[in-house]
């Protein structure tokens, strides 16, 4: 009985010691380092360790559209290819994702320009990345700041100014008329150029959208939404 006993405590003493050792083993041999990223990232933390590296989730990625965009000639079901132009690196060094990778997306919906300017919108699906040796890692990714591309207030803004310009030259020839045949003319010039103007802007707040445009190399700033595995470097 004191045998049974005996042999029972060992065997705990010697799993207890096995559980410390392994987990000794996993600590040491996991390093955490610090993702080379823009400064609104939540976080910046990778872990480092020999069978792979994990960039945690809520890091920032930033990757450029490898080829012109213009959502004009896109549908849903499209896929769109992204690069990354630059080696992702922790500040310790440690390589991660190496330059020339690409990410690839998936257009989910394109929401088509719409009456009084509303731009489109273009949603998507990021789904793996490739990198240059051959190697495919699905990746949980969106868009950092919006859940859709699409033009923003300057571009919009340049819309309704060019409309007015070009609008206005016809108001200010048909004022300039009205005021020639009332022998006004150059109250017909000042009211022309008024109603001109205002046509102009009417119409360029009133007139659809804009298609979303990106030209190659254009930056996109996205944030990973689960834990990123990448093979060890």
């Amino acid at each position: 009985m004191f045998k049974k006993v005996l042999s029972t405590t060992l065997l705990s003493v010697m799993i207890a010691s096995a559980s410390v050792q392994a987990f000794a083993y996993t600590y040491q041999d996991t390093d955490v380092e610090h993702l080379q990223t823009t400064k609104s990232a939540k976080i910046d933390l990778v872990k480092i360790a020999p069978d792979g590296n994990v960039i945690q989730k809520e890091n920032n990625l930033i990757v450029n559209f490898a080829q012109n965009f213009n959502s004009k000639y896109y549908k849903t079901g499209d896929y769109v290819q992204f690069v990354f132009d630059n080696d992702v690196k922790t500040t310790e060094g440690t390589l991660l994702i190496p330059c020339n990778s690409s990410l690839i997306a998936r257009i989910t919906c394109i929401e088509a320009p719409k009456w009084f300017s509303r731009n489109a919108k273009v949603y998507m699906e990021f789904t793996h990345i490739l990198l240059p040796d051959g190697t495919n890692i699905p990746v949980c990714v969106e868009l950092a700041n919006k859940k859709y591309l699409q033009e923003g207030a300057k571009e919009t803004a340049g819309k309704i100014a060019a409309y007015t310009l070009s609008i206005g030259g016809v108001g200010s020839g048909l004022g300039a008329a009205i005021g020639v045949a009332a022998g006004h003319t150059i109250t017909g010039l000042i009211i022309g150029g008024s109603i001109g103007g205002g046509v102009g802007l009417v119409s360029g707040v009133v007139s659809p959208g804009l298609h979303f445009k990106a030209k190659k190399g254009e930056k996109v700033m996205l944030e990973l939404k689960d834990n990123l595995k990448l093979p060890a470097k």
